[in-house]
């Protein structure tokens, strides 16, 4: 079976060539089927599709049945009910073959009711711990079985567990009461925002060295990075924001904020191109723009009709600009990847 992502290399080479006038019709008509997913492709997909469906429903049952009956449950009975539950779903896998996607289902329950059993410990003892402690130990506990898994989903749970960990702990230890005291001007709040950036890049840059050297362990695929995107890109906007909204403008992070993005940009345009991460990186740098045009407008009293007017014109020109831009860039990329794959490259 073709690979989804060779085959969609395949389609946008194709309707390239039709648009150039390089293929006729006839010839696209002819090429098209093979790269259309046949009978067995859509059961594999709707296989693994049915099996995520109900690794969640499963989670999510345990977690509803705890929340449920909380008061009916002895102390000792949630931490046996949880003990057990643990050890099926381990047991499960184990007995499974390597890289089953019934055992990695059963693997990723297990990485959410380890983090529900800790909940439930805190719950029953008291201890006064914050909730980043309970993310933070929640992701360790995540690790072992990702690295069991050998799949890349077990490891974007660990990423999320990871990056709610340090929002809570940044927006408590550097001045913000809380984490959505975060979006409205608490007193931390650029230390903060700037510390998760510098977290968050770091995880970036540490997925990238792991997808070169580990892949076998399951670092692979696009969705870590694009988890981490779309946090680095909120953190870069928010700070750019900031800095312009605030009383004082702070050109310091202004800059911090666009040259994250631009540094963003250039990575996943020029070294490992995606066009997802590109879209966020865009729709981030095209918000500071408008924003700084119009915090521009306001500080030169031109905030009548007239500037609302260049505000819309300028957004409008600059969606179209980087909807081009996003377009060309991404169909240069599947003519490059349709000429590897005709070479018998990898893409």
């Amino acid at each position: 079976m073709q690979p989804f992502q060779d085959r969609r290399a395949v389609r946008q080479a194709l309707a390239d060539w039709r648009e150039q006038g390089v293929l006729g019709a006839d010839g696209v008509a002819a090429a098209w089927p093979g790269t259309e997913p046949d009978a067995a492709g859509w059961r594999t997909w709707l296989d693994r599709a049915l099996l995520v469906l109900g690794a969640a429903l499963l989670c999510t049952g345990v977690i509803v049945f705890f929340a449920f009956n909380w008061q009916d449950l002895h102390k000792f009975a949630k931490f046996g009910l949880l003990a057990a539950a643990l050890t099926l779903l381990a047991g499960f896998a184990c007995l499974r073959p390597p890289a089953d996607l019934a055992g990695r289902a059963a693997l990723c329950g297990a990485q959410v009711v380890a983090g529900v059993l800790l909940a439930v410990i805190g719950q029953v003892y008291q201890t006064g711990a914050d909730a980043w402690q309970l993310f933070a130990l929640w992701a360790l506990l995540a690790i072992p079985w990702a690295l069991a898994a050998r799949a890349a989903p077990h490891w974007w749970v660990v990423i999320v567990l990871v990056n709610v960990a340090l929002l809570r702990y940044f927006s408590v230890r550097l001045g913000v009461g809380a984490m959505f005291d975060l979006l409205f001007g608490a007193a931390g709040e650029r230390a903060t925002t700037l510390s998760l950036l510098a977290a968050t890049l770091l995880q970036l840059a540490l997925w990238f060295a792991l997808c070169a050297m580990a892949p076998a362990l399951g670092f692979r695929g696009l969705a870590g990075a694009r988890i981490l995107v779309a946090l680095a890109c909120g953190y870069a906007g928010w700070l750019g924001l900031a800095s312009l909204l605030h009383s004082r403008f702070d050109a310091a992070m202004f800059g911090v904020a666009l040259l994250t993005l631009g540094v963003l940009l250039a990575w996943f345009r020029l070294r490992a191109f995606d066009v997802v991460a590109l879209s966020l990186a865009s729709l981030a740098t095209l918000v500071l723009l408008v924003t700084a045009v119009a915090r521009l407008l306001l500080d030169v009293n031109r905030a009548g009709f007239g500037a609302f007017l260049i505000l819309g014109l300028l957004t409008i020109g600059l969606s179209a600009a980087a909807a081009a831009w996003l377009l060309r860039a991404y169909r240069q990329h599947g003519q490059a990847d349709a000429s590897g794959a005709a070479k018998g490259e990898p893409a």
